[in-house]
């Protein structure tokens, strides 16, 4: 029998070759989609879809931003405030109903007259809070405009703001009307205006006199000590109050009594015996008087300064000023019209 050295497989075997090697690429292929080869990217998956909104997209609007200075936000709230002592008469004080009162507040109130007007705000409205003795409140901005008896100066600058002078303050002197007029020609030697009157050599009348001040006060310890610079023969009588230095004034157990002008002139206004009595206008020591504010604050300063040259020039000033203090001095007259600001 002949024997085929040919060889070929047969068709079973060709099969299962076939399949294996089907597998075979099947297996390569899912490794080559799990274990991507290295330094492959690999490839992002599609986005999914977003689903169709059945609805316009509503926005909500951003929250308007907090005002940052006080012109700001005396427009946001229609409200401005203002801040008073209750022991500082009679410039500002609580009376006897517990509302503010006061030249200072009286003055205050007038500022809120004329922003109301320069701001387009009719119905802007005013809250007052009692406050401390210092510039705290303002710089917290708690108020907006402190109505009380500040003094300008750098100490009280490195803190607060100023309005220009509401009041020409310091130290001046008080005698009965019918004092001599040697005396009182003495005690006014005239000085340019506002410029302190503690110099100079004192004329013979001024001694074998007696002189009075409050108490502990820092008036009658610069009285102390200027009568014995000048080394005049003189007595030296502290009063307890001014009401009490007034009775000694006009009992005329003392000749002068030298305190704060404001509160000076106030007790004189208030006093049964006014027409007995007279402030002289040289002031021994000067003291402008301001509203504070907060420091860097410039258009609200300007604002309020704006407002009060007003009030200086309108005509009822003088009745305001003369309700606490009497008819104004030509000095003081003078005063006002200096440091209203120019147009």
């Amino acid at each position: 029998m002949k024997t085929s050295t040919s060889f070929r497989p047969r068709r079973t075997d060709l099969g299962i070759a076939l399949a294996i090697a089907f597998v075979a690429a099947c297996i390569m292929a899912a490794l080559a989609f799990v274990v991507p080869a290295r330094g492959a990217t690999k490839p992002n998956p599609a986005p999914a879809a977003m689903p169709a909104a059945s609805e316009p997209e509503m926005h909500t609007a951003a929250a308007p931003p907090t005002p940052t200075t006080t012109l700001g936000r005396v427009r946001s709230t229609g409200r401005i405030v203002f801040g008073y002592r209750p022991d500082a008469m009679p410039m500002s004080y609580r009376d006897a109903s517990g509302q503010a009162a006061g030249y200072s507040v009286a003055l205050c109130n007038k500022v809120a007259d004329m922003l109301r007007r320069d701001l387009s705000l009719p119905s802007l409205a005013v809250e007052w809070v009692a406050i401390g003795a210092d510039f705290g409140d303002v710089e917290q901005q708690r108020v907006d405009l402190v109505c009380a008896s500040d003094e300008i100066t750098l100490t009280n600058r490195a803190r607060a703001s100023f309005s220009i002078p509401i009041f020409p303050g310091g130290v001046s002197a008080l005698v009965r009307a019918d004092a001599a007029q040697s005396l009182q020609r003495a005690l006014e030697e005239r000085r340019p205006a506002y410029a302190p009157l503690w110099r100079g050599t004192p004329p013979p009348t001024l001694e074998h006199r007696t002189y009075s001040a409050l108490v502990g006060s820092t008036t009658i310890d610069a009285l102390q000590s200027r009568i014995a610079n000048m080394r005049l023969t003189a007595n030296v009588e502290p009063v307890a109050s001014y009401e009490a230095g007034l009775a000694a004034v006009v009992k005329g157990s003392t000749d002068v009594l030298f305190g704060d002008r404001a509160q000076l002139l106030q007790a004189v206004q208030r006093s049964a015996a006014a027409k007995e009595l007279r402030v002289l206008a040289p002031h021994y020591t000067f003291a402008a008087l301001a509203l504070a504010l907060a420091r860097d604050d410039d258009d609200f300063r300007l604002a309020v300064d704006r407002a009060l040259t007003r009030v200086y020039e309108d005509p009822q000033f003088g009745a305001l000023y003369a309700t606490t203090f009497g008819t104004a001095d030509p000095d003081t007259v003078a005063f006002f019209r200096s440091v209203a600001v120019p147009k």
